[in-house]
Parts: C-alpha cells; structure tokens; sequence
C-alpha cells in the first residue's frame, strides 16, 4: 500500500461515524416531530384504529436515541480529533478546507467544489495533494480498524 493509500485510509476513518451519527440524528428529528404532534389530538370524525402511540413510549425511544449519538459521538471524538490535527498541519489552507469538507463533514467533491467556488479539477488538486502531504503515520496512534457496533 502506497502513502496515498494509507493517508486516505487514515483520514476515511471517522466517515462511518459521521454517517451513523446523521443517520441516527435523522431518526431524533422524526421522533421530536411524532412526539410534537402527539400532543395535540387529531379530530377526523373517523374511528381511529390501531395501536395508540403513548407519548412515554416516544419519550423512552428519544432518551435512548439520544444516549446512542451520545456514545458515538465520545467513541468517534478521539479520531476526529486525530484527523484534524493532521489535516491543521497542512502547510495549504486550500488542501485543509477541501480534506475536512471531504472526510470530516462528508461532503462530496463536485459539492465542496461548489462551495468553495472552485472547479471540480481545482477540488480535486488540492484533494489529491492535500492527501499526499498529510503526515498520517505521524499523528495516528492506533491501526486497529474501526468497528461500529450494530446499532
């Protein structure tokens, strides 16, 4: 494995915990949605059927939602932190903005293009140069993969 390899595999580290973590605060938004409308009745002139929806039960669900991001986030804090170090000590500001849009925020390329307003060829120079120049062995500590626990 190359070192353009193995400094995109360090940085791609914290990509499946951004994603978890916008997937499960997705769930907290429509559950915070449900849990608002549960609280004014809904008067249809229909019979209602099915199971009745408790507002304890969204609560319970909510504390528990909220209890797994916040589990992930202290898991995932120590390798984000570690990528962003390194990605700070990038001697370009521009290889910097486009590595952490990239593998922090989990932004595609043509979108950080666009935010940025550069090309997507200038986007992808700064990412492909931003990745060669990371100093990923010196700032990583562990090479044990991660493993996100089913959730």
């Amino acid at each position: 494995m190359n070192k353009f390899e193995k400094n995109k595999k360090f940085l791609k580290r914290y990509l499946p915990y951004s994603r978890q973590l916008n997937r499960l605060e997705e769930k907290l938004y429509q559950l915070d949605s449900r849990i608002e409308s549960t609280h004014s009745a809904n008067i249809t002139g229909q019979p209602g059927g099915g199971l009745r929806k408790e507002l304890s039960d969204d609560l319970s669900k909510r504390e528990q939602l909220e209890n797994r991001i916040n589990d992930l986030v202290e898991e995932s804090n120590p390798i984000k932190m570690e990528i962003l170090k390194a990605i700070d000590h990038l001697d370009n500001p521009n290889e910097a903005n486009v590595l952490e849009m990239f593998f922090i925020e989990d932004i595609k390329l043509a979108a950080v293009s666009e935010q940025l307003s550069y090309s997507f060829r200038q986007t992808t120079r700064f990412y492909s140069q931003g990745v060669n120049h990371i100093s990923a062995l010196k700032w990583h500590t562990s090479d044990k993969p991660m493993s996100l626990s089913k959730t």
